[in-house]
Order: C-alpha cells, then structure tokens, then sequence
C-alpha cells in the first residue's frame, strides 16, 4: 500500500518536531520511514499510526520517564527523539569519512592540473620577490594565501538557508579546517619559540603557509563539487 501525500507530509512534520533538523538528514530518513510503514501495513495488516509508532521506536527512540505505551499517539511520536539523535551523527561521520575520502582520491589529479600548476607559480613568485623587501610580511601574505580559501566559500552558498540547514554542506565547509587550525598551530608554534629572538626566521613560517595551501585549494575545489550537487539535490526535492 502506498502512503498519500498527506500522510508522507505528515511524517515529515513529524520530523520536524523531534528536531530533524538537517534537510538532507530528514529526506533520507523519510525515505527509510515510508518504505517501513508501507510494509508493516501490507505485511502486518496495522494501520498506519500503529505502523508509524512502530518505526519510530524502531529507531531507537523509547518511552521513559514512567510512560506506558497506552500513551496518547502524538505524546508517545514526540516524547523522545534520541533515535533521531544517533541516527544524525552517524550520518554525520558518514558524510564526514566520504567527504576525506573524496579529497584525497581527487588531490594527485589536482596537483597535476595545469591550473594548480599556475597558481602555485604565481604564489611562490609573489611570496618570493616580497621576501627580498620584508620576511615578515611575506609570511602575512603567505598566510592570506592560505586563507583565501576559506573566504572564497562565502561566495557559494554559505549563508543560503538551504545549505545551512543541510548537513552534507555543513561537514563540506568543515572539510578544508584542520589546516586552518595547521596554520594557527605553526603560529603559536613560532611565536612560542623564537619570543626574544631579534630576528625571527619568518621563512619558516612563509614555506609552512605555502606547503599548506594545496591542501586549502583543493578544500574549495571539493567544496564547490560538493554544493553543486547539493543543489541539484535540494532542487530537485522541491520541484
């Protein structure tokens, strides 16, 4: 037996309130929801609250705190969402392991790309005739480098409401930060230990930011990859 619209739109506002709160999350799980219900009723011969309330704890999500199961249905659907809970990181790790995975199958052919190729020229040239005049604000620009990046996301889609509340995008913004975090450690590391230096050797800094900002390109160039797809997605689920 097929669900209507109305009982499908039903589950999904049911979602909404134990706090689904990720679209994309929320789709794959209404996905798993109807495809259960369906077969509970046709299998089973329940209808459909008693086959919705079925799947529910079915993800884990139980009755506590001294309630029965003759608990009044919409109670007994949003009593507890801990299944939910669970269920969003687990799909969170997931998301996070393919995400890595990609990024590194993708990196050789990216560092073998002629438009790589350009870029790293143009920013050792850059970083090298600055260096000549003041290591020291080589090493800022080299850091600048290292961050455009990370600013360049803002331009595809980081404040859209429906990336924000998908949580494929939110672990792909998240994708390139450890080094961004490589690239704070690297300063604390250097100002930690040349403090009294007279001249500090900022060239150090200079090869660490230019050694890691491959590793920060290549994080927008996944990203990108990944909101194209994540559009089309979210498009498509609308249309």
């Amino acid at each position: 037996m097929k669900l209507t619209k109305e009982e499908i739109k039903y589950i999904e506002n049911y979602l909404i309130k134990n706090e689904v709160k990720f679209w994309d999350v929320r789709l794959e799980l209404l996905d798993h929801i109807v495809s259960a219900i369906e077969d509970k009723i046709d299998n089973e011969g329940i209808s459909f609250n008693e086959a919705l309330l079925d799947v529910h704890h079915g993800f884990g999500n139980r009755i506590h705190n001294g309630y029965t199961y003759d608990l009044d249905f919409e109670k007994a659907l949003h009593i507890d969402n801990k299944g939910f809970k669970k269920f969003t990181l687990k799909a969170q790790k997931e998301m996070g392991r393919q995400h890595r995975k990609r990024f590194w199958k993708t990196f050789p052919k990216y560092l073998m790309s002629f438009r790589f190729f350009i870029e790293i020229l143009i920013v050792i040239g850059v970083v090298y005739n600055v260096h000549q005049q003041s290591p020291k604000t080589s090493a800022i620009i080299a850091l600048i480098v290292c961050f455009m990046p990370e600013i360049f996301k803002v331009f595809f889609g980081v404040f859209d409401r429906y990336n924000r509340r998908s949580l494929k995008m939110q672990m792909a913004v998240n994708l390139s930060s450890l080094y961004v975090c490589m690239s704070y450690l690297s300063m604390s590391i250097f100002n930690s230990y040349y403090e009294d230096a007279a001249n500090k050797p900022y060239v150090y800094l200079t090869v660490t930011f230019v050694c890691l900002f491959p590793f920060a390109r290549h994080g927008l160039t996944t990203y990108k990859q990944i909101f194209k797809e994540n559009q089309k997605e979210y498009k498509l689920m609308c249309s």
